[in-house]
């Protein structure tokens, strides 16, 4: 939960990036951004670091748990998933599936005691991502524990089950408890991350169930400020319950596009219906022209440069921006191998991306090439960590996906990955209880009990400056 959602409660957080002079110049990861063989070596080159980064910050030795977060190793999870799909680098692996499984907790939903009165549906949403990515990928299965389907769908079930008709029509909140600030507020990477898993659980199981809720979300996100289809295809990042939903954050994240196209790019893969291609052109058109400016076009590089616009130029982002080109590279490259007709568009986009990054992970003085957050600088930032490592690997993963050019899995050609519905939990994803009013009612009682502290979700709405 990202910027106008979580990245106020961690404004400070760009204090956690450490910005040192005076580095050794180390020589650049040499990319050629056509070459499959050249991108795999530079995506190994930059893991290394980004993994030492992960077994320093582990929370007192909790596997998949950093300190100070919990969605980001589940993010990256995700994406060390997509990369070993396309390049067939598997030396984490291992651990990638057991800390996977560990944070699915006792119950198996990513939704474990020692977290869930804190987590937002969006720090979820990524875990149940990550899981329908090793369902995709073919990802090994852990015997005598629940499939990666089983627990994508679990995520998926419990998020529907928070579809709250009693303000705005629909939609689920960011926070998922009253008792959090921001409760009411309705952002688009919870809904659009919700949309795009029920799309991939829909392609890749066949569930019709899957489907219907992926029209119903899209449908409540046009019909809110979220996404506005007659404003080239503009996407807010938040809207207030407290206005019944009648306002928008402003602010531009490249991962509120990138979540819903590739929701929409399984959608048009899957059903072939011309709506869902618009849908897709529509939204990446905007992707690839607000967030690859026209003065990082690098012609040396073969193409304009993947930017996040709202932070970068301001240095101000923080350690939850510094993901956001990563994973909507790798959703653009779905978009280019799912729906065709946006394959051009995507390509030089990513691969001059991916020869800038090149030369901005020449960071570090002990030979570790560290990537920074600025790719359009020819030399290292000074920005280092998990989450530019992170994204640095993104970029080349989507790159690289577009060259291999093997699209998701679906449940024919990977049954193993077939969903196992448990003792503890044996609910259909088309028989789902609902919220009633009087669980809402002893909710805000716990609130009470939790303390009357609590500041009003609208203190978010200084969010949008």
């Amino acid at each position: 939960m990202r910027w106008g959602s979580r990245s106020l409660l961690s404004l400070g957080g760009a204090a956690l990036v450490l910005l040192l002079q005076g580095q050794v110049v180390l020589s650049d990861i040499p990319i050629t951004a056509t070459d499959k063989e050249s991108l795999k070596e530079a995506g190994k080159t930059i893991i290394e670091p980004m993994w030492d980064f992960y077994l320093q910050n582990q929370t007192e030795g909790i596997p998949g748990k950093l300190t100070g977060t919990w969605y980001i190793a589940g993010a990256m999870f995700m994406t060390m998933m997509q990369f070993w799909h396309v390049s067939g680098y598997n030396e984490h692996n291992s651990v990638v599936s057991h800390d996977m499984m560990f944070q699915a907790g006792r119950n198996y939903d990513y939704f474990d005691a020692n977290y869930s009165q804190w987590l937002g549906n969006d720090d979820q949403m990524f875990f149940g991502l990550a899981a329908i990515t090793a369902s995709e990928t073919g990802f090994p299965e852990i015997n005598n524990k629940p499939t990666w389907t089983s627990l994508a769908r679990s995520v998926f079930n419990q998020q529907v089950d928070r579809w709250n008709d009693e303000q705005c029509d629909g939609g689920i909140t960011w926070q998922i408890h009253p008792w959090q600030a921001g409760y009411t507020l309705r952002n688009s990477i919870s809904n659009g991350g919700l949309f795009q898993l029920a799309a991939r659980l829909g392609r890749f199981t066949q569930n019709q169930t899957y489907f219907e809720w992926a029209e119903r979300i899209w449908d409540w996100s046009v019909e809110s400020p979220l996404i506005q289809p007659e404003i080239n295809w503009y996407v807010a990042d938040s809207t207030s319950g407290d206005n019944n939903c009648q306002d928008s954050g402003d602010m531009q994240w490249s991962y509120n596009y990138g979540v819903y196209l590739a929701g929409t790019a399984y959608m048009y893969n899957a059903t072939e219906d011309p709506k869902w291609k618009n849908r897709t052109q529509g939204l990446l058109g905007r992707l690839s022209t607000h967030f690859f400016p026209q003065n990082y076009d690098n012609h040396e590089l073969g193409g304009k440069i993947f930017c996040e616009v709202s932070c970068e130029k301001l240095h101000t982002c923080d350690r939850n921006m510094l993901n956001f080109k990563g994973w909507s590279s790798m959703w653009m490259a779905m978009a280019g191998i799912l729906v065709p007709e946006t394959y051009d568009t995507v390509l030089p986009k990513l691969q001059g991306s991916a020869a800038a990054i090149g030369r901005q992970c020449d960071g570090g003085s002990n030979g570790e090439n560290l990537c920074g957050s600025r790719w359009y600088q020819d030399t290292w930032d000074g920005i280092q960590g998990l989450e530019v490592q992170q994204a640095a690997l993104g970029g080349i993963t989507g790159t690289l996906m577009m060259l291999v050019g093997n699209g998701a899995q679906t449940i024919e050609n990977n049954p193993d990955a077939k969903e196992r519905y448990l003792d503890y939990n044996d609910d259909q994803p088309d028989s789902l209880p609902k919220i009633t009013t009087g669980d809402r009612v002893g909710s805000w009682i716990l609130t009470v009990l939790w303390g009357s502290g609590i500041v009003a979700a609208g203190w978010w709405l200084i969010k949008q400056q």
